[in-house]
């Protein structure tokens, strides 16, 4: 069931792309992904603006619960009132939670898409549309290369003066991409640093890059680039959606290497109003109330005499 649902579409489409595309197999899971997040927008949309619908509500929620601390039925009716609801936090974690069976149906589609081994291609074959492509040799060979990665092998680049220990360049941008992805998505916290909100945020700033690092490591390169354009897609969406509310800065790293970093420490500059020219408050005299207005003159007729 898993596979029909999952991993046969997504191959498929992978190989519709492939053959679309000139046969890259690179280019078509950069297109792969590009769709799976612009069709995850609507719901990824909505937990960024619960995000910062609740970062902006921190500091009227620690009043709330430093008033009433002894009165829990009473803090949760305040918290009520103010628009806190956790069941909306909860569906925050939507996205997050529908993104891993595509990550593993993505990377199994990956393996089933590019076969190496005799069952692998028993596997492929049964997993392709025959309505879709009715030529199944045409396929093959699938072109799993780009530049020097297998794209079904983990990434390493071993230097001739260095061949013991290789250098994983994909998943290092994996990492880079996912903290930024991570910083802008968490704006720093109104809250105080021992509550648990903020700690689950520091949390998740440090456990969420090194994770998908991992994954980078351990797994085959195309899911490296999965990540990484994922990442990407996500940085471009989050700062178009929110571009009101940080600003680009630089992040300083060893070795006189700088990355965008977002800055929230600068507000955007606000909008210059027109010069308009106040009423005067008193009329020129000093008197608080409006001059009297002039009586007209009456004219003088013919009768009156001299």
């Amino acid at each position: 069931m898993w596979s029909q649902l999952i991993v046969y579409p997504f191959t498929n489409a992978l190989l519709l792309l492939y053959v679309w595309l000139g046969h890259s197999f690179t280019a078509a899971l950069i297109v792969l992904t590009v769709g799976i997040r612009a069709l995850l927008t609507p719901l990824t949309a909505r937990q960024q603006k619960t995000q910062i619908q609740m970062q902006e509500l921190q500091p009227e929620i620690k009043r709330i619960q430093e008033k009433y601390k002894g009165e829990p039925e009473k803090m949760q009716k305040e918290l009520l009132k103010i628009g806190y609801n956790p069941a909306a936090m909860l569906g925050g974690c939507l996205p997050t939670l529908i993104q891993f069976p595509i990550l593993i149906g993505v990377y199994q589609s990956i393996l089933n898409a590019i076969p190496s081994t005799p069952l692998q291609m028993m596997d492929l074959y049964h997993g392709v549309y025959p309505w879709l492509f009715p030529n199944f040799n045409s396929l093959l060979p699938v072109n799993r290369y780009l530049i020097w990665m297998d794209l079904t092998q983990p990434d390493r680049i071993y230097l001739p003066w260095f061949p013991i220990l290789g250098i994983p360049i994909l998943p290092i941008f994996v990492v880079l991409t996912t903290l930024v992805q991570q910083k802008m998505m968490t704006p720093p916290s109104t809250a105080d640093a021992n509550d648990a909100s903020a700690q689950m945020q520091r949390s998740m700033m440090t456990t969420m890059p090194l994770m998908f690092g991992f994954f980078a490591l351990q797994f085959a390169s195309g899911l490296s680039i999965y990540f990484i354009t994922s990442n990407l897609a996500g940085i471009g969406q989050y700062a178009f959606l929110n571009r009101a509310k940080f600003r680009w800065g630089k992040l300083s790293l060893p070795g006189g290497i700088s990355l965008p970093w977002p800055d929230y420490t600068t507000k955007p500059p606000a909008k210059p109003r027109p010069n308009v020219v106040p009423p005067p408050t008193n009329p020129p005299g000093g008197s608080g109330n409006p001059p009297a207005k002039p009586k007209p003159r009456k004219s003088r007729g013919r009768g009156d005499g001299a």
